[in-house]
C-alpha cells in the first residue's frame, strides 16, 4: 500500500519513489518480487501512467529494480547493510535547505528576501557583459579568478574594510567553505591543529577535522577570543570571526585584537579572519580588519552572500605572499570554480559603484527589521528573554531563561508554523544552562515579525 498526498509540495512520483526505496531497502519487497506494471499500479492509485514510470526509471537508474524484456521490473537482490534498518530515517535533502510542511513564518539564519537584490542593474551588466566579453566566455579562467574582479576587490577592500593586498594575493572562490577547504590544503604541511572560538561556526569546524587538523576549542568573552587561554594550546593557526563573533555577535575588541596579532608573531602562526557580516553593522562604527594589522600573519575571508546573495556563490581570500606561491605551484593548471557569467557581473557592479548605494539601502532595510524584531520580543517575552549580538549582522542569539533544550524550541517553533535555526548551527565545548536560537530576519517580511514572534511566545510560554 503506497500513501500519496495530492496537497503536499513534493510532487508524486518523488513521493512513490521513497515509499518504494523504503520497502525495497528494508526488506518489505524482497528481491526479485515483480512490481505491478505501470499501467496497473497507476489505476490502482488513481494517478497518472507517467507519474508511475518517471518512479520506475528513477529506481532503474540508481540499481534498486531492474528491467526484463517483456516482463518487466524486479526487484535486485540488495547486500544485507546496517542502512536498511534506517531507510525511514534517510532525510531527502539537507536540513539546511529542507522546510517542513505547515511553516507560516522564515526565521532562517542565512536567507535574504527577493526585495534585497539589485535585479534590475544585475540584469543589465549580465547583459552587458555577455555582448562585451564574448570570448572570455569560450575560454577557462584563471584559477585564482578574473583579473579585473581581483583588481576591482582590492579597491574596494581597501576602502572598506583597511585591507592591504594587491591583486594577485586575492583568490576567488565559490563560498566560505571553499576558501577554507583551500586553506586546508595549504596547511596541512605546516600545521597539526587550528584553533577556533568557542561557540563557533560548525561547518568551519567540521572542514577543519574532515582534512584530520586538531581543533582545540577557546572561549569567547566579551572582548572576543580570549587569548591566554589559545597560548595554552599547540595551535600553528585559529580561525576567528572578530567583526561579528558567531553566533554571540560580539565585536573583538582592538586590545584583544593587538594581543591575538601578537600570538601570531611570537608562535609563528597564521590567523584566519572570517570578516562575514562586517558590513552590517547598525549602532557602531567597523572596526578596520585584523588583515590590515598584520597582512603577511592574517588569511582574510570575504563573501558577497550576505550583501548581495548566497546562491552566488562568491567568496575570496586574501592570501598572504608566501601561501600565494606555494598555491600558485600546486593550481597552475586549475580553473576557477566560480562561472565567469557571476564574476563580469560582479566586477562591473564594483567598477561602476554600484555597491556603495545597495549597502546603504540593504542597512536601510536591515536596521529597520531590527528595530522591529528587537521591539516584538520585548513587548512578547520581556524579561524571559536575553538578546546578543543586535549591534551588527542579519540575525540574533536568543535566550531563553526556561529549562528546556534549545531542540525542544525549534520543534515547538516549527509546530506553531515557525522556522528557527537552533544550537546544530554552532560547535561549543560546554553548552549553557540556558537554551539558545538563532533568529535570522533576513528573509521575513516586515509585517510578519510582530505576529510570528507572538507565534513564538505561545509555543514556548504558554503551554
Amino acid at each position: 500500500m503506497y500513501l500519496l498526498d495530492a496537497k503536499s509540495k513534493k510532487p508524486l512520483y518523488q513521493q512513490l519513489y521513497q515509499q518504494m526505496r523504503t520497502k525495497i531497502l528494508s526488506g518489505e519487497l524482497s528481491a526479485q518480487t515483480k512490481l505491478p506494471s505501470s499501467r496497473r499500479l497507476a489505476t490502482e492509485l488513481h494517478i497518472s501512467r507517467n507519474t508511475v514510470d518517471t518512479t520506475y526509471q528513477q529506481l532503474l537508474s540508481e540499481g534498486y529494480i531492474v528491467g526484463k524484456s517483456r516482463s518487466g521490473y524486479y526487484v535486485e537482490t540488495l547486500p544485507n547493510t546496517k542502512f536498511s534498518a534506517y531507510a525511514d530515517n534517510v532525510p531527502d535533502t539537507p536540513p539546511s535547505q529542507s522546510q517542513p510542511d505547515g511553516i507560516l513564518y522564515d526565521f532562517r539564519y542565512g536567507n535574504l528576501s527577493p526585495q534585497t537584490f539589485p535585479f534590475p542593474q544585475w540584469q543589465r551588466l549580465t547583459n552587458l557583459c555577455l555582448r562585451q566579453d564574448k570570448e572570455q566566455f569560450l575560454n577557462y579562467s584563471n584559477f585564482m579568478g578574473e583579473p579585473g574582479l581581483r583588481n576591482e576587490l582590492v579597491k574596494y577592500l581597501h576602502e572598506y574594510r583597511d585591507v592591504r593586498c594587491t591583486a594577485d594575493q586575492i583568490l576567488i572562490t565559490s563560498g566560505t567553505i571553499h576558501c577554507l577547504m583551500i586553506i586546508c590544503q595549504l596547511l596541512r604541511t605546516v600545521a597539526n591543529t587550528i584553533a577556533m572560538e568557542d561557540p563557533g561556526f560548525t561547518a568551519a569546524h567540521s572542514t577543519f577535522t574532515n582534512y584530520g587538523f586538531q581543533v582545540p576549542l577557546i572561549p569567547v568573552n566579551s572582548h572576543g577570543l580570549n587569548v591566554k587561554a589559545l597560548r595554552t594550546t599547540t595551535a600553528q593557526a585559529v580561525y576567528v570571526t572578530p567583526s561579528h563573533q558567531f553566533p554571540t555577535g560580539r565585536i573583538m575588541s582592538i586590545t584583544r585584537r593587538l594581543q591575538l596579532i601578537d600570538w601570531a608573531y611570537e608562535q609563528e602562526a597564521l590567523i584566519i579572519e572570517d570578516d562575514y557580516d562586517c558590513h552590517l553593522l547598525y549602532d557602531v562604527k567597523p572596526a578596520p580588519a585584523l588583515q590590515g594589522l598584520a597582512p603577511d600573519k592574517v588569511i582574510y575571508i570575504g563573501s558577497f552572500s550576505k550583501i548581495l546573495s548566497p546562491s552566488l556563490r562568491v567568496a575570496y581570500a586574501v592570501l598572504p605572499k608566501n601561501l600565494v606561491r606555494h598555491l600558485q605551484q600546486t593550481t597552475k593548471n586549475y580553473a576557477c570554480s566560480v562561472p565567469l557569467l557571476i564574476q563580469k557581473p560582479l566586477e562591473r557592479f564594483l567598477q561602476e559603484n554600484l555597491f556603495e548605494s545597495h549597502l546603504r539601502k540593504m542597512l536601510r532595510q536591515f536596521k529597520k527589521k531590527r528595530e522591529i524584531l528587537l521591539r516584538a520580543l520585548q513587548e512578547h517575552f520581556g524579561d524571559t528573554v536575553t538578546i546578543s549580538g543586535v549591534n551588527a549582522g542579519l540575525h540574533i542569539l536568543l535566550h531563553l531563561n526556561q529549562p528546556v533544550s534549545s531542540r525542544n524550541l525549534v520543534a515547538k517553533a516549527a509546530q506553531a508554523g515557525v522556522y528557527i535555526h537552533g544550537d546544530n548551527l554552532w560547535v561549543e565545548s560546554s553548552p549553557g544552562t540556558t537554551a539558545r536560537v538563532l533568529l535570522g530576519f533576513g528573509a521575513i517580511a516586515n509585517e510578519d515579525i510582530d505576529p510570528a514572534v507572538r507565534l513564538l511566545r505561545q509555543a514556548w510560554l504558554e503551554l
